[in-house]
């Protein structure tokens, strides 16, 4: 019995230990994103659903809020709308696409940024 005791203590901790571990190096904070997201390039968006193509995302701050401004050369059509960011997440609206959830990769260079809505992928690159 005390031997059962010891080793359900030992997996325990070692599963503390790993979910602590994983909780740091993939939730780095919602400060460090909105840094990330501002970047006064901007952002040059592949999306892919139903069709697909590129659009150009400029995150900004404004008083306490973040906007991101979307602009869809193709289709000659922009707009700007609230962003909510959190420790692991952003997320926003599209212009005609809705619940939009973007996570950040640490591993990705090129597309640090991924997510997706109901219908349609998205990967962020930063121009």
């Amino acid at each position: 019995m005390v031997k059962q005791t010891k080793l359900d203590l030992f997996w325990v901790s070692i599963t503390v230990a790993v979910t602590i571990f994983l909780g740091a190096t993939t939730a780095i904070g919602a400060d460090k994103i909105k840094t990330m997201l501002l970047r006064p390039g901007g952002w040059l968006v592949e999306w892919r659903g139903n069709s697909s193509g590129v659009i150009d995302f400029v995150f900004e701050e404004r008083g306490e809020n973040i906007v991101v401004n979307i602009n869809n050369v193709a289709l000659n059509m922009a707009c700007e709308r609230d962003v909510i960011i959190t420790s692991d997440v952003v997320k926003l609206d599209g212009c005609y696409d809705t619940g939009i959830s973007l996570f950040f990769d640490p591993n990705d260079q090129e597309y640090p940024f991924k997510g997706e809505s109901q219908k349609v992928n998205y990967k962020l690159k930063a121009k």
